[in-house]
């Protein structure tokens, strides 16, 4: 496909596609992968990424459409905050959207729509993290021995350990659940009975400095209710699972989504990074990007108006920039062009064709 005509910038990118032109902003959820086109001279990709309606719809496979600018998942409408939580995934380049669906469906299995419309509240505070099995990551602060900070006789506890106080044994790995009937479901009574999830910054409140700072999964079946103060940052739950301890770390999750059996971050710098197994596409843009991207770029319009240039002329053209021919010949092998090599002529005078 002939190349696209495009300027770029950190915050924004503008094409000619089919003779108009389309920016795309940073915060556009397709903003990455038509960068990466670009990088990667994948123009015929550029199409299908100026048009986020089709981005969508690809995604999901069909389980969701989009009409009249609202999504629907099997008919029914679908509320903000969940868009707000595909357009993220999508945005981070994943390919898989199984956490989503399952994210969904989870939310559709809770008994009570009061539960449900309440929830979207707490979800929409810095859109909490999901993990591949649908259940969203929140936060739980403890005191320092790993027992809730308060307890209560009346609650019934089906799993998890109590003391003679009735306070919740919270160490990693248990998993802590009452009877739903034990959760206040009234969103005007503050300070009351049942499981509680928060925030970071209203977790990190009541793990205070002496306290331990827990990460924690619930299903969105279990949400029972939002109070209504600490701005919406607390959560009642009948059932959660605790995934780490990050006391120490005191960092909140960055990504849209987290593979529930594998380590997440928190326990070592070294989780910061996406490994082999990342389910996104991920794609940190330095200086080598765009000094390929001008290489690729001088090369195209060189060859669309006959010309091919040699190495040395456009070694030339990266100003500042310290690449050997025999850098940008590799560089230029890479992105699928023919570098025409010859014995008796210096390697800075060889050209650089269409492959």
């Amino acid at each position: 496909m002939n190349k696209v005509a495009y300027t770029m910038t950190e915050e924004s990118i503008t094409c000619i596609w089919d003779g108009k032109p389309y920016s795309v902003r940073k915060d556009n959820a397709n903003f990455a992968l038509l960068r990466k086109a670009l990088f990667d001279g994948e123009y015929d990709k550029v199409g299908e990424y100026l048009d986020i309606k089709k981005s969508v719809e690809d995604f999901v496979d069909g389980e969701v459409e989009v009409k009249d600018e609202q999504v629907y998942y099997h008919g029914n409408r679908v509320h903000g905050v969940v868009v707000d939580k595909l357009l993220e995934m999508l945005r981070a380049g994943l390919k898989d959207s199984t956490p989503f669906t399952s994210y969904i469906k989870n939310l559709m299995k809770n008994p009570s729509s009061n539960s449900v419309e309440e929830l979207f509240t707490f979800l929409g505070y810095k859109q909490l993290p999901i993990d591949d099995e649908g259940f969203v990551l929140g936060y739980k602060g403890v005191q320092k021995d790993f027992y809730s900070s308060t307890g209560n006789a009346d609650t019934i506890v089906l799993q998890g350990t109590t003391n003679e106080r009735h306070q919740i044994f919270n160490g990693v790995g248990e998993t802590i659940e009452v009877q739903r009937r034990c959760v206040d479901d009234n969103k005007d009574r503050h300070c009351s009975h049942g499981l509680h999830i928060g925030s970071y910054d209203y977790a990190e409140g009541w793990a205070g400095s002496d306290g331990k700072l827990l990460l924690v999964r619930f299903n969105p079946e279990d949400a029972v209710s939002v109070p209504t103060d600490c701005q919406y940052q607390k959560l009642r739950v009948s059932k959660y699972e605790v995934i780490a301890d990050i006391t120490d770390t005191r960092q909140e999750l960055t990504k849209a989504v987290y593979k529930y059996n594998q380590p997440i971050y928190g326990s070592s710098d070294e989780d910061e990074s996406c490994d082999e197994d990342c389910p996104c596409d991920c794609h940190e843009v330095d200086d080598s990007d765009f000094d390929n991207l001008a290489i690729r770029n001088y090369i195209e319009n060189k060859h669309e108006d006959g010309v091919y240039p040699s190495l040395k002329q456009i070694q030339s053209r990266m100003k500042g920039s310290s690449l050997t021919c025999a850098d940008i010949m590799e560089i230029v092998e890479d992105q699928g062009f023919y570098v025409e090599t010859y014995e008796d002529i210096p390697q800075s005078q060889w050209q650089v064709y269409p492959n």
